[in-house]
């Protein structure tokens, strides 16, 4: 009877031995995960975000062309950003946000001169918080998880190399794509995104300052 209790004794305190034992390994492993510095995808989503939430005017050029057809379409590419505003001038259009109203100014046709009309959305859309949050949780399907559309590497400090690596048609990033950010004001400071077909798209961004002026915020 001793001996039987005995056992049941040392059982017993074998399965709390190992219960305490496994509690111990995975608070032990969930500190090591918290510990691990963020992987290259993770670091590409939150300068992604950084940079649409920073304060800016971020100016260069935009240039598309194709190793195919030999064509090529350049233009000023300018982005202003005081959130809850931000502009985007580009190919002689513009768009944007007033917090919850988007800016639309389409590029003049051709051979017409002058400013287009631009509209402005109805109130009472997304926020520009809402949207900088839907496009962050968009982002970060597309570059982590198991059903991740793209690997990232960083290539360099504030410079990260994306690529594709299962056939989606609206890839947003194209085939592959090199993407930089400023460290002061976390505006994207340059951008290389190869498509399908010989396309390929480049933004050289030759200046960023921090002050951003109401002028700068008109379409």
């Amino acid at each position: 009877m001793g001996f039987a209790m005995g056992w049941a004794a040392v059982a017993a305190y074998a399965v709390l031995l190992i219960v305490a034992t496994t509690d111990a390994l995975q608070a032990r492993a969930s500190v090591e995960r918290r510990a691990a510095p963020p992987s290259a995808a993770e670091r590409f989503v939150e300068v992604w975000e950084r940079s649409r939430l920073g304060t800016y005017v971020a100016s260069g050029t935009f240039e598309r062309s194709s190793s195919i057809t030999g064509a090529r379409v350049a233009s000023q590419d300018i982005v202003a950003q005081l959130p809850p505003r931000r502009l985007h001038r580009q190919l002689g259009g513009v768009d944007g946000r007033n917090d919850d109203r988007p800016i639309f100014c389409p590029a003049p046709a051709v051979g017409v001169t002058g400013p287009s009309g631009c509209r402005l959305g109805e109130p009472g859309g997304p926020t520009f918080s809402e949207s900088v949050a839907t496009e962050v949780a968009s982002l970060r399907a597309m570059v982590t998880g198991p059903a991740s559309l793209y690997t990232v590497t960083e290539i360099s400090a504030g410079c990260f190399a994306l690529k594709q690596i299962r056939v989606e048609t609206r890839a947003p990033f194209g085939i592959r794509a090199r993407f930089c950010f400023d460290p002061l004001t976390g505006a994207r400071s340059a951008s290389r995104v190869e498509y399908g077909r010989g396309i390929v798209e480049v933004v050289a961004v030759t200046s960023i300052r921090a002050d951003v002026q109401e002028a700068d915020l008109q379409p």
